[in-house]
C-alpha cells in the first residue's frame, strides 16, 4: 500500500512538472507574423489611392519591432513578442489588401504625393500584445490603435482614430493564440475603417 501511494505521488509531481514545463515553452520570446485575410465586401467608385505610411517607428537594435509581452502565471514579464514590421506598416499591409478588394489601385508610399487626388495617410498606429501562460490555458490580449488622414487634391478632409481590442484563450495550438489575436483584431479595426475611408474619398 504504501509502494503504490509513493507511486501514485511520484506520478503527480511529474505531471505537475510537465505542466509547468509547457507553461514555459509556449510564453519564450518569439517573433509574430501578420496572415492577414481581408474581410470587406464594399465596392469603390476606383481609381489612384495612395496610401502613405512615414514610417516614424524605428525598429530596435534587432532590426524588429516589439508588439507586446509574454507573461507567467504570476503577472511577470518572461519574454517578448516581436514583429518583422512596424505597427504603422502591419496596418498599411492591411489596408492595402482592404482598399485594393473595393476596386482603388492602391499605391504604397513613404510620403503623400504632391499633388495627388486620392490619399490616405497613416499618421499614427500601435499594437500591443499581451500573452499570459497558466497551467491549463493561454490567455491573449490584443489591442490596436489607428489614426488616418484622408487628402483629396493635397488638402486634408478628414482626421480618422479607431480602436479594437480582442481577447481569447487557447488550450489547443497555444503558439497560434498572438497571432491569430492579432489578424482578428486587424481585421475589426478594417471593419471599422474601410466604410469611412471609401464614404469620404467619394464625397
Amino acid at each position: 500500500m504504501i509502494y503504490h501511494t509513493t507511486c501514485r505521488h511520484s506520478l503527480l509531481v511529474l505531471c505537475l512538472l510537465a505542466l509547468f514545463s509547457l507553461e514555459g515553452c509556449a510564453t519564450n520570446t518569439k517573433q509574430i507574423f501578420l496572415r492577414y485575410d481581408p474581410i470587406t465586401t464594399l465596392r469603390s467608385e476606383g481609381g489612384n489611392l495612395y496610401l502613405v505610411n512615414t514610417e516614424p517607428q524605428p525598429p530596435s537594435a534587432s532590426g524588429l519591432w516589439m508588439i507586446g509581452n509574454t507573461k507567467s502565471s504570476d503577472n511577470q514579464i518572461i519574454g517578448n513578442l516581436w514583429s518583422g514590421l512596424s505597427p504603422a506598416s502591419l496596418v498599411q499591409n492591411a489596408l492595402d489588401r482592404e482598399l485594393e478588394r473595393t476596386g482603388y489601385k492602391v499605391i504604397p508610399q513613404k510620403k503623400t504625393p504632391d499633388p495627388a487626388a486620392m490619399v490616405v495617410e497613416i499618421s499614427t498606429a500601435a499594437i500591443d500584445i499581451e500573452q499570459t501562460s497558466k497551467l491549463s490555458r493561454i490567455d491573449a490580449d490584443c489591442t490596436i490603435t489607428v489614426s488616418l488622414t484622408i487628402k483629396k487634391s493635397g488638402a486634408p478632409v478628414r482626421t480618422l482614430y479607431y480602436e479594437a481590442k480582442g481577447s481569447d484563450l487557447a488550450i489547443k495550438n497555444r503558439d497560434q493564440l498572438a497571432e491569430t489575436m492579432l489578424r482578428i483584431t486587424m481585421q475589426d479595426v478594417m471593419r471599422q475603417a474601410i466604410p469611412d475611408i471609401v464614404k469620404h474619398l467619394a464625397q
